[in-house]
Parts: C-alpha cells; structure tokens; sequence
C-alpha cells in the first residue's frame, strides 16, 4: 500500500528514491518566517496616516539590510529608516505608521518523517510512499500531519512510561483526567473515536466512523500515519 504525502511550499526534500525511512527520518527542511514590525512614523516624528508620502519601498518590494525604507526631508536635514533584516514587506499599516516585512530565519529546521516505509517516489508537490500492508480511514478531525507506533488502550489504571512514551495512544475516548494523565506520561499523540475532552498541544485525530474504528482495534496494526490535506489516515504493519 502507498501513502500520498504533500509536500509544503518552499522546502527541500532531505529524501530520495528508494530511501527506507522511519519516524526519526528527517524528509525536509524548511526556513520559517517571522513578521518584523517597523514603526515608521515614530522613527520619522510624523503623522501614521502620512507614512505613503516618506516610504522608499512598497508592499511586495524586496530589501536588504541596511536598505533605506523611508525618508524625510527637511530643510536643514535629512532623516531616515534602514531596514534591519532582509525580507519582503507584506503590508503598510496607515493606522500605526508601520512596515510589516516577512523575514526568513537563516537557521532552517529539519522536520522529521510522520510514516515509515519505503521512499517509491519523490515528486516535485509530494512524496509516495510505500507502507507495506494496512488500510485507509477517513477522519472527521485531525490537528494535522503525525505518526508513530500505536499503543491500544484499555484502561489507564496501570499504564506506565515506558509503554507509552512517544506512541499514538488508540482509544474510543478519555475523560479529563485519564488525557491529563496520559499526556504527562510523553505520549506522542491520540487517535479517538470521540472528541477530545480537554485542550491539548499535542497530535490528534477522531475516527470517523464506528465501523472503521472497530475494524482498526480488532487490527492490531504497529503504526499509524495521518495525512491531514485529505483527511485520511492509515494503519500499517
């Protein structure tokens, strides 16, 4: 069985054909952006809503550190504001008498593989991947791309550390206390069939449908990876 995984915008694929991966593979880096706000008007001493008749630069425009963004002149001297970073502005807030410009971090951050398998082919837009045997689900609600070894749950009376530390925890659903419970064990994330009952940072997905769940739990499978664009995961050996 192949899984179809997206690949984001504006990353470099660490993987190639034919590669075996696993769930501490990284498979691409990516530069995150940040928004850097530039308070012209205060630089500047003048009215927010004058901004558009100092700036230099407009929404779009690429700079460069160092880069003059805007300008006033005056009749015994001349003021002026540099750019701080390199980046692209994405907005001119008249209001403020702000620059909003997106800058890349330089350090990019590798993210690591949510399947294990077999690299079959890496496209320009996505990657296939072939998992061996399993089977598709649909979900009705994922947080978003993860993976790993599945721990089946059954009561959380004796459930220890090292059972589920870092493992997708597989349960028809959690009270309050047993999600708290387990969470401050390092589990990696839940798959339910009912929702979630308390807020939570880490991966989730809610089973669809009853059928599918009662099909997965009598499975048994090792692993587990969701592909949140089509709302979809996969149960695998």
């Amino acid at each position: 069985m192949t899984i179809n995984f997206p690949l984001p915008a504006e990353t470099n694929c660490l993987i190639k054909n034919g590669d075996k991966v696993d769930f501490q593979t990284p498979i691409f880096e990516k530069k995150f952006s940040k928004e850097i706000r530039l308070n012209v008007a205060r630089e500047l001493a003048i009215n927010p809503k004058n901004i558009f008749r100092h700036l230099k630069k407009l929404v779009g425009e690429k700079i460069n550190q160092g880069d003059v963004v805007a300008e006033k002149k005056g009749f015994f001297s001349n003021k002026s504001v540099k750019a701080a970073y390199e980046g692209i502005i994405k907005e001119i807030d008249h209001n403020l008498g702000e620059l909003i410009i997106e800058t890349s971090d330089k350090n990019k951050k590798q993210i690591l593989s949510p399947f294990k398998g077999e690299v079959e082919k890496v496209g320009k837009n996505e990657l296939v991947i072939d998992i061996g045997k399993g089977y598709e689900f649909t979900l009705k609600k994922v947080s978003g791309n993860f993976g790993g070894e599945v721990y089946y749950l059954k009561q959380t009376l004796t459930v220890t550390t090292n059972e589920v530390e870092n493992k997708i925890v597989f349960a028809e659903k959690l009270s309050g206390f047993e999600q708290v419970k387990i969470e401050a064990l390092g589990v990696g994330g839940f798959v339910c069939l009912k929702e979630i009952p308390q807020p939570t940072s880490l991966n989730f997905a809610i089973i669809k449908n009853l059928d599918d769940f009662a099909k997965i739990e009598k499975s048994k499978f090792i692993y587990c990876t969701t592909v949140a664009n089509f709302d979809k995961i996969y149960f695998y050996q």
